[in-house]
């Protein structure tokens, strides 16, 4: 039985905050697009229930959302409508997800009974997510356990290379967590945080560093058995060169290719930090 939450976080109108991409309504038609997603993946197990948690921070109306969204008996939809105080766009997006994450995980009906929660950026579908959440519920049943799964990049074959390529960032489009674990071991760094700052400080550099320190724990891991397949454009801009390396629309062929490469890599070489 799948009880763990998927947690969406969404800014549906951004209100001209630096960096993000997309007008309000394109955005709003991305997270209703990969709403619909998620519900027809729940969907094609009726047995077995599915939760979303959909958490939106620019007070766009829940209605418009949800009416676009189709319904199934097995799945239910918790939208929170955090609203947008206690936000600061001059921090950039870490430092507000973090803090948009922090009261999901404070409110939310159905990660407090869960005890955990799979979190997902919003306009983003990952297209394996049974698989995902399979290895999640795996994982916890372990005589371990599972407080935190994510995945990184801690490698330094860039630098080996010269190239103008960061080997070391830890992945924030997705992850799961405990409730707990999470608002005592990330949450509260949010503070650290600041796009704009010189130099910067990402939610890349603070996942990367989540994932360090926990490292030696038997109930943390920072590789997923599983290599996301991920559907959608991402909303950064990662540079200019070859689109192997730098494009950001995971649908396209480089991206695919790359995705495939690192499935293999993580059956070949499972330490290696890819």
């Amino acid at each position: 039985m799948n009880n763990i939450p998927l947690l969406l976080t969404a800014t549906v109108d951004p209100q001209g905050m630096k960096g993000a991409n997309f007008d309000p309504a394109d955005r709003a038609a991305r997270y209703v697009d990969a709403l619909n997603f998620y519900v027809s993946e729940f969907e094609r197990n009726p047995s077995e229930p599915g939760c979303i948690v959909f958490a939106e921070n620019s007070g766009y109306p829940a209605e418009k959302v949800l009416s676009r969204v189709k319904k199934a008996r097995n799945v239910t939809i918790e939208y929170l409508n955090l609203g947008t105080d206690g936000f600061d766009q001059s921090k950039g997006k870490g430092y507000n997800e973090t803090i948009l994450l922090r009261m999901a995980a404070e409110q939310s009906e159905a990660i407090a009974e869960a005890g955990c929660f799979f979190k997902i950026t919003g306009r983003l579908k990952v297209l394996n997510i049974r698989k995902m959440l399979k290895e999640c519920q795996q994982r916890r049943a372990s005589a371990a356990g599972l407080v935190f799964l994510a995945d990184c990049k801690d490698h330094r074959v860039y630098e080996w290379l010269h190239m103008p390529i960061n080997g070391h960032a830890g992945e924030c489009r997705y992850w799961f967590a405990g409730r707990d674990f999470f608002l005592t071991e990330m949450a509260p760094r949010y503070a650290e945080m600041n796009d704009y700052a010189s130099p910067p400080v990402l939610a890349e550099d603070l996942m990367l560093d989540v994932c360090r320190k926990t490292r030696g724990r038997k109930d943390c891991r920072d590789r997923f058995r599983t290599q996301a397949r991920i559907s959608g454009k991402g909303g950064h801009n990662l540079g200019s060169g070859s689109s192997f390396f730098y494009s950001t629309d995971n649908d396209s062929l480089p991206l695919r290719i790359k995705c495939g490469l690192r499935q293999l890599l993580r059956w070949l070489l499972p330490w290696w930090r890819a």
